[in-house]
């Protein structure tokens, strides 16, 4: 069916196209002039002034009214929204919270982008930049743009009718909050604290500092969202692209890459990392129970965080975890629903106001899509599973930038608008909106607006103890704080009734209260984990792992929870704790734990019990060690399919004596093959990439009955380059009939350890027919040969190639990287294209053809772009032209759906998925924003413009002179695993690289439309763009 992508949709986008390239809304010259006054040098003005703007970035449109805007909203039948203020009265407001007062305060992130009086000294592909000083704390320093604002409705109508500036001149802060008598506010790369204890808002001196270092690398990524949990601790976050070292009075020195939940705790001056992971985290939220949740820039609705827990992150992109030994991570809560990007922050609702279908579910803020979406909570095991129930609010106004998102004391919700075309930040150019912010009103359809003004500090101790069962989770999270700042232990004893006869939020808030108050003491703790409330029990044994210690009487209590806990989230809670816990408390609570319950197919116990386990493998080895004494122990899942193996690998990445001899005690002590196996895939895998000769005899005399478990009875001779067993294994491996796993892990060690004369027998093999050879043999064999830097490889790779290698598409992919991989063969094989043509261009995909030009040899670059003339990188002017044409080609004329989808299948889902169909390469397509033409056609015209998170190429050089690239699928402290187009996984130990950098130019070529007729463009974009 023919379909026209309507004309004046087409002419309506084009200028916002066309602005992507050149920005017609200002004067390029003074953009530059501007770029160049924040340089610290000439260079770093050229890399700015050049560096390509990518992703949602500022256009030509204009902002609607707030008053128009307002209209403009489709809102769900059950509830009303409201405009509560807008520009001027706000300007960029990057985040609102409530006091104790009810007043709203307001955080205006005008000085975003850049740090006042810096200047940058380097930067990255992904804008990261370097500063040339670390910025003064208030009141030192330059003044910024920044400041927080009080609005209060000082008549209870629902208008904020009387502001004032609180504090102003701030230089980036991000978020602010009150407590301990001090108006605590965020301000990268520092915490601090203002005086305040007459609860004003004004404060009566400058700061305190309590924490330093958080990174300013990228202030779209830097620490923010600080909240105060009922435990009495201070969280917040860090994005995705910064780098910290933080240091309080107490801890120094703690270093992480990315995101991050992090904590501090005011009394104790303690701060550390409260999970690690996930997407870019600029939002915190602490539902009725303490859980922890963010937001997310990928497409589902974010992680629910748990204490001591390690999640998803782009490697490449974002560094590895700060646990060298996590060996997995944690998934981000199961999610059904559409697939879109992206879940800024997330609300759990739980105000008491508005009808039942939204009580105890996420509300989710969606700034690209420019919509608020309502989706279920459902608990999945230990975890939650989300599932979208329908769109809240949409609007058609591409301005509308929902980012934060708060339930207020009338139990509305408060989403801040930072009102803006553009989203992206990665664009060095300041082109942001300053003028413009909204925050709006979400309430129950026909529901009064506002509510009278209070001072909860002004409350009797029985009025806050009665706030306790309020149906709005802000009145309850207020009065703790309240609560604790008064420190009146007098009213423990109602708490205490409370605790236990109340229901279980009501003893739950009562039990937060009295640890509030009073500490966590034997009793309390001891009461707490025999409760009949599970989340009591849950918070009782939280409590005590926060202390890093037990008496033996609340240790024994612990174990007995382990022993006998019946609810998972609870039994999630007591393997973070025993992870916190010294060994002789948690050993006893891991051993309960794996004993008396499965929780094999829980999503996050099984890692959560190898992490508590994997802190103790080496101060508490002999307590560990004795585990596996016990013959029944083996046989239990989590052991048996997490742990057996990961705590070999945990041993044998250590190395040392002391750990290399516990390897051995387990091997000593397996009671069956099964486990022997498990514990020498664990061998292998911490072996790669190792030096093995000197093992200790001892060890390697234990493992011998199990060396051909996975790779074969010689892998470990092999390893260890035993005399007399080459010709052994190479007898196997020439076998067509021997075992194929066994042929397979000879192989990979062959490329591990080097052994130069088994490559002629290796390049023989490649020469048999297709139907003589498996072909998983010669992808294998092309693999590992690419480490070995022989003329006769490149040879005689290309001497099979024609005959042998080139009809299956694998084995062809796989021969082509090989002969991409050194220069000296990308030579060889340019030679054959250009002169004999027995190897067609066609052959070499465009994506990977410009490989070759990464080795950056001029002569050899020249001749790769002029055999494939898509590898050539087009000029700004270049690509403007082409989306002109192309905009005008798809408005000439009706596209046809069916065909569009029979090109997209060969043009773009050999690398990509939409709608399920296609390969999985590149980004999946069905969460873009397809109907937007503009966006369409900058991301098929310059698709380096705006490479996704996990999808950037990156260049390795390895030490023995190969040029590697591909995505990082896996990173740590130890290894890579770099995957090429096309190709197998490579892992590559550290020591085995000697730079690893990501390019700026995407893998997809920018060419891909040239081949199409104009027709087979307009069929190709209605497929695309159908929604």
């Amino acid at each position: 069916m023919y379909r026209f992508i309507p004309m004046y949709n087409v002419l309506k986008q084009l200028p916002f196209i066309l602005i992507l390239f050149i920005f017609s809304c200002q004067d390029e010259e003074a953009t530059n002039q501007n770029l160049s006054g924040r340089a610290a040098n000439e260079e770093v003005a050229r890399q700015l002034e050049a560096f390509p703007g990518r992703g949602a970035l500022t256009d030509d449109s204009k902002p609607v009214p707030a008053e128009d805007a307002i209209r403009e909203f489709e809102v769900a039948a059950d509830l009303d929204m409201d405009l509560v203020l807008g520009e001027p009265m706000v300007n960029q407001p990057l985040e609102i919270s409530f006091d104790t007062k009810g007043r709203m305060w307001v955080v205006h992130y005008n000085q975003y982008p850049y740090p006042a009086g810096l200047k940058i000294t380097g930067l990255d592909n992904h804008l990261r930049v370097q500063f040339d000083t670390i910025p003064a704390p208030p009141p030192g320093g330059k003044k910024g743009a920044d400041k927080i604002t009080i609005f209060e409705d000082t008549n209870g109508d629902g208008v904020f009718d009387h502001s004032i500036d609180a504090i102003s001149g701030l230089n980036i802060t991000t978020s602010v909050t009150q407590g301990y008598g001090k108006i605590w506010v965020l301000n990268p790369p520092y915490l601090i604290a203002y005086p305040d204890p007459d609860g004003d808002g004004i404060p009566d001196g400058d700061p305190e500092v309590h924490l330093q270092g958080f990174g300013l690398q990228d202030t779209h990524a830097v620490a923010n969202s600080l909240r105060w949990g009922p435990d009495g601790w201070l969280y917040g976050a860090q994005g995705s692209t910064t780098t910290s070292t933080v240091s309080s009075a107490a801890t120094k020195d703690v270093f992480f890459q990315g995101q991050v939940i992090w904590r501090y705790h005011p009394d104790t001056k303690i701060f550390e990392i409260f999970g690690e992971g996930g997407g870019n985290t600029f939002n915190v939220e602490i539902d009725s129970k303490g859980r922890i949740y963010s937001g997310h820039n990928g497409y589902g609705r974010g992680p629910y965080y748990k204490q001591g827990g390690y999640y998803l992150k782009s490697w490449g992109k974002h560094g590895p975890l700060t646990n060298p030994y996590a060996f997995g991570y944690l998934p981000d809560m199961e999610f059904a629903g559409e697939k879109v990007r992206f879940t800024h922050a997330i609300l759990r609702y739980e105000g008491g106001q508005f009808p039942a279908r939204y009580e105890e579910n996420f509300i989710a803020l969606n700034p690209l899509q420019g919509n608020v979406v309502l989706s279920d909570f459902e608990i999945n095991g230990s975890t939650i599973r989300t599932v979208d129930q329908d769109t809240t609010v949409d609007t058609d106004d591409r301005w509308f930038r929902p980012i934060d998102i708060q339930t207020g004391p009338d139990g509305a919700v408060y989403m801040t608008d930072w009102y803006d075309s553009r989203l992206s930040h990665v664009d060095p150019r300041d082109t942001w909106n300053k003028s413009t912010g909204r925050i709006y009103r979400l309430r129950q359809k026909g529901s009064k607006t506002g509510y009278h003004p209070f001072d909860l500090t002004t409350y009797s101790n029985q009025e806050l103890i009665d706030l306790l069962s309020h149906k709005n989770r802000w009145f309850r999270q207020k009065a703790l704080r309240v609560i604790h700042d008064r420190g009146d232990q007098s009213m423990i004893p109602q708490l205490s009734g409370l605790m236990n006869s109340g229901s279980g939020q009501e003893a739950l808030e009562a039990f937060w209260a009295m640890h509030l108050l009073g500490g966590l003491d034997d009793e309390l703790a001891s009461t707490g984990m025999n409760h009949s409330d599970p989340f009591v029990r849950l918070w009782a044994v939280r409590l005590v792992g926060d202390q890093r210690q037990a008496s033996e009487v609340v240790a024994k209590e612990l174990a007995e929870v382990a022993r006998q806990e019946v609810n998972p989230e609870v039994r999630s809670q007591l393997a973070a704790s025993a992870k916190r816990l010294p060994g002789e408390v948690a050993l006893p609570m891991i051993r309960n734990l794996l004993i008396h319950h499965d929780d094999s197919t829980d999503p996050d116990i099984p890692l959560q019990i190898w992490w508590a386990l994997e802190s103790k493998a080496e101060s508490d080895r002999e307590g560990v060690i004795a585990f596996f004494r016990d013959l029944s122990f083996w046989s239990i899942p989590v052991v048996k399919e997490v742990l057996l193996s990961r705590l070999m690998q945990r041993y044998v990445l250590s190395g040392g004596p002391e750990n290399l001899g516990a390897a051995q005690r387990l091997f000593e002590l397996v009671p069956d093959k099964a486990s022997g196996e498990k514990l020498m895939n664990g061998m292998q895998e911490g072996l790669r990439g190792k030096n093995i000769s000197d093992l200790p005899k001892e060890l390697v005399q234990a493992m011998s009955p199990y060396q051909a478990t996975g790779e074969g009875e010689y892998a470990m001779a092999l390893r260890q380059k035993t005399s007399g067993v080459l010709p052994k294994v190479m007898e196997v491996i020439k076998n067509p009939q021997a075992d194929l796993n066994e042929r397979l892990a000879y192989i990979r060690i062959l490329g591990e350890v080097e052994y130069e004369e088994a490559v002629p027998t290796l390049l023989d093999i490649l020469k048999r027919p297709p139907l003589e050879e498996s072909k998983a043999v010669k992808i294998t064999i092309l693999n590992m040969l690419q480490r070995y830097d022989f003329e006769e490889v490149g040879h005689g790779v290309l001497g099979a190639y024609p005959r042998v290698l080139r009809e299956d598409p694998e084995v062809r992919l796989a021969a082509l990287n090989l002969l991409m991989s050194r220069p000296g063969w990308a030579g060889l094989l340019l030679n054959e294209i250009e002169g004999t043509s027995v190897i067609h261009k066609e052959d070499v995909p465009v994506e990977l053809a410009q490989h070759m030009l990464l080795f950056g040899d001029k002569a050899l670059s020249e001749r790769v772009q002029k055999i494939w003339p898509a590898t050539k990188v087009s000029t700004f002017d270049e690509k403007a032209k082409t989306i002109q044409e192309l905009a005008r080609v798809i408005q000439s004329g009706a596209g046809d759906e069916t065909s569009g989808k029979l090109i997209y299948r060969t043009a773009c889902g050999i690398c990509h998925q939409m709608n399920d169909e296609g390969e999985n390469i590149g980004p999946d397509l069905t969460g873009y924003d397809r109907t937007n033409l503009s966006y369409m056609l900058m991301q098929v015209v310059d698709p380096s413009a705006d490479i996704r998170e996990g999808y950037v190429n990156y260049r390795i050089y390895t030490r023995d002179g190969r040029t590697l690239s591909g995505f990082l699928t896996e990173r740590s402290d130890n290894a890579v695993t770099v995957k090429p187009y096309g190709g197998e996984p490579i892992q590559l130990s550290m020591n085995e690289i000697e730079k690893m950098e990501p390019q700026q130019t995407s893998l997809m070529p920018e060419g891909i439309l040239e081949r199409l007729s104009d027709q087979e463009v307009r069929d190709l974009f209605v497929y695309l763009m159908e929604d």
